[in-house]
């Protein structure tokens, strides 16, 4: 009692008030601000489940201003468990760069659609980058050599990209190695 004598009678009711309120949002605490809870620590990226062999590379028309152009990429599951790899808001795709192998989002990368990975098998998949690109009415050497030199400047300065997965925590590196590109005259 000697410390409620310290206290006058409204300063307690109120101290009271605001722990009886305080044990009644305990239960709620999913309604607390993200801020207000603690956030449990991130597991690390898994970067060996899923590894990656550069399969090759295709330019598509999309329209007389624009083209496609496809990384084409092997994933190899090497798991035991199956692995669905969805297209969405989860995936982030990043260049990572030849001079420095540091990662940029500059380039608008985007994965062409959902894949399946059953465990201990390959799938293969295709990353998409759009880009304007005045294609031409006929194929001829020249035009050829324009669609070369388009490829040529997307891989240029790549020394492949990296795909994260953040709902499994995977982190796939698909490896820049662009062999028709770089024996192309």
């Amino acid at each position: 009692m000697g410390i409620w004598r310290k206290f006058p009678p409204a300063a307690a009711a109120c101290m009271t008030g605001r722990l009886l309120i305080l044990l009644t949002l305990l239960p709620f605490g999913d309604l607390l601000p993200q801020s207000a809870v603690l956030a449990r620590p991130a597991s690390p990226w898994n970067s060996h489940a899923i590894e990656a062999t550069f399969a090759g590379l295709r330019v598509h028309e999309i329209d007389a201003s624009h083209s496609e152009v496809l990384f084409l990429y092997d994933l190899d599951n090497k798991t035991e468990s199956d692995y669905q790899l969805d297209k969405g808001p989860k995936i982030m795709i990043m260049t990572r760069l030849k001079p420095t192998r540091s990662l940029s989002s500059e380039k608008q990368i985007a994965l062409s659609a959902s894949a399946f990975i059953p465990a201990g098998n390959r799938t293969r998949i295709a990353l998409t980058v759009t880009r304007s690109f005045n294609w031409p009415a006929r194929m001829d050497v020249a035009s050829q050599g324009r669609i070369r030199q388009l490829v040529s400047s997307e891989t240029a300065e790549l020394d492949g990209f990296v795909l994260f997965d953040q709902a499994s925590r995977y982190q796939i590196e698909l490896p820049g190695s662009w062999p028709e590109v770089e024996k192309a005259p």
